[in-house]
């Protein structure tokens, strides 16, 4: 297969060598952001966000995609669809440090790092009683894919009480119930913890917004490393600054970079990351495993 590997995949010599010896004829195309020379030749792509910046009508021989991303918001899906593509996206390549990051974030929260940071740059020896316990927590999980199982797992590891809201109902021995995700309204107001972990479709566009925040418990938190379109970000502002959110973690936002304007900056419970969950040193690792896997599936039939 004519295989176009973008720079999205950071692939090392070895790397290429690998997918040589599958029997793949490998160009590499550095810079997604630059046309491709002859795309009608490619057969199969390896990366991210080509087609945002140069389209896709041109690779008409396409019958194979592997998205470096979670999340398949930059494919034009009914495209791939239409022409029966075979498409993989970085399933459980990053799931590891997100569910990492969002543990920490909820930690965070509970034990008001924030705030506690803030008296140490301050010199002040102040002691806060009002700390809290993740174990016996509600945490409702929305989504529940490969990011959304490993942050089951590891709360459960805490005595945490997780229940999952998804468009199917799965059976994980750290979940101690699933719902429909139509049962979200029945399932925010019982919530300690709300977590995102379910992909951006135009059907998840604000998921959360003005009622859905509204009938959260007052003193609740809410994560958010999935898509930033997954939230009303006014209505999310709102519930910091008024209730009944005591605090929210976001490592994504509805328009990325977060605008220096943006009143998110200034909310003293609220902890913000440059969309910078995902990193982890064994990512790579995970990624190169996986693309080799997937290859040789679709090779096999």
């Amino acid at each position: 297969m004519r295989l176009l590997v973008t720079g999205s995949l950071e692939a090392t010599g070895e790397d290429l060598k690998q997918l040589e010896a599958l029997g793949h004829e490998v160009t590499l195309h550095p810079d997604e952001r630059i046309p491709v020379d002859h795309p009608e030749q490619y057969e199969g792509i390896i990366g991210n966000s080509l087609f945002h910046y140069c389209g896709h009508e041109g690779f008409t021989s396409l019958k194979y995609l592997q998205v470096t991303s979670a999340g398949l918001d930059r494919v034009p899906l009914d495209w791939v669809r239409e022409r029966s593509i075979t498409l993989h996206n970085a399933d459980g390549v990053y799931s590891a440090p997100m569910a990492e990051w969002t543990l920490m974030r909820i930690l965070e929260l509970l034990k008001h790092v924030p705030a506690s940071f803030r008296h140490q740059l301050a010199g002040q020896y102040k002691k806060d009683r009002d700390w809290q316990e993740l174990g016996g927590k509600k945490v409702l999980i929305v989504g529940f894919g490969a990011y959304g199982r490993e942050i089951a797992k590891r709360l459960k590891a805490f005595d945490a009480v997780v229940n999952v809201a998804n468009r199917r109902l799965k059976e994980d021995p750290n979940v101690d119930a699933f719902h429909p995700l139509t049962a979200l309204p029945d399932l925010l107001p019982e919530a300690d913890i709300l977590v995102l972990a379910i992909a951006a479709a135009p059907e998840t566009r604000h998921l959360i917004g003005e009622k859905e925040l509204s009938s959260m418990k007052p003193g609740s938190l809410l994560i958010n490393a999935a898509r930033g379109a997954l939230i009303d970000e006014a209505a999310l502002i709102r519930a910091l600054k008024n209730g009944p959110l005591a605090g929210a973690a976001l490592d994504v936002f509805e328009k990325e970079p977060l605008p220096a304007d943006s009143p998110l900056w200034q909310l003293e419970n609220v902890l913000l990351s440059p969309h910078n969950s995902f990193s982890g040193e064994n990512n790579h690792t995970r990624m190169i495993r996986m693309v080799l896997r997937h290859l040789k599936a679709f090779s096999e039939g």
